[in-house]
């Protein structure tokens, strides 16, 4: 045998076993028992016979075919509000604007109530406020939303255009509780 051809016999060999152990080890041994790896499987709900005898169970009658509800999924403050969230802070903000812009001191409070946070409110307390704007003209746009907190857009009659913060608020009266209004 020559030097050296010896070692490279050795790699080959080598080399061929353990493709031969990797190939055994991913390839399932027919003889041997089955486990089972996934939960078991209880047996389907039996069915009596159909007839007019008192007692059958009919097909429609199988409460076991009900599928579980799937646990709610808390959501991430930075994903998207639902549609659901952006309708009711679109909500709250329209109103804030129609209380906001309510000449009457009284009514305006009361319009505000529920919808606008309470420093928000106190600063349209004063007897000497009177909104320029007496409406909102055109759809209120919805600019930033995020899982806290949405920001609105809405132009008033006088052309000045107007943005409602709102946070979520679970005690508000529509989810969503104004924090500022700027203009």
């Amino acid at each position: 045998m020559k030097p050296g051809a010896f070692p490279w016999a050795v790699q080959l060999l080598a080399a061929a076993l353990c493709v031969a152990l990797l190939t055994s080890c991913s390839t399932p041994d027919p003889s041997a028992p089955a486990t089972a790896t996934a939960s078991p499987v209880s047996p389907p709900p039996t069915v009596g016979e159909r007839g007019p005898a008192e007692g059958w169970v009919g097909d429609d009658e199988l409460t076991d075919t009900v599928a579980p509800a799937a646990a709610p999924v808390d959501p991430h403050p930075h994903d998207p509000p639902t549609a659901e969230q952006i309708t009711a802070a679109v909500t709250t903000a329209t109103q804030v604007i129609e209380g906001w812009l309510t000449a009457d001191q009284d009514r305006r409070h009361q319009m505000l109530e529920g919808v606008a946070a309470e420093a928000l409110i106190a600063a349209f307390d004063d007897p000497r406020f009177t909104p320029a704007a007496q409406r909102q003209q055109g759809p209120t746009h919805v600019a930033v939303a995020d899982q806290m907190q949405i920001l609105t857009r809405h132009r008033l009659n006088t052309g000045d255009v107007v943005d409602v913060t709102l946070v979520l608020d679970p005690d508000a009266t529509h989810g969503w509780l104004a924090v500022a209004i700027t203009i």
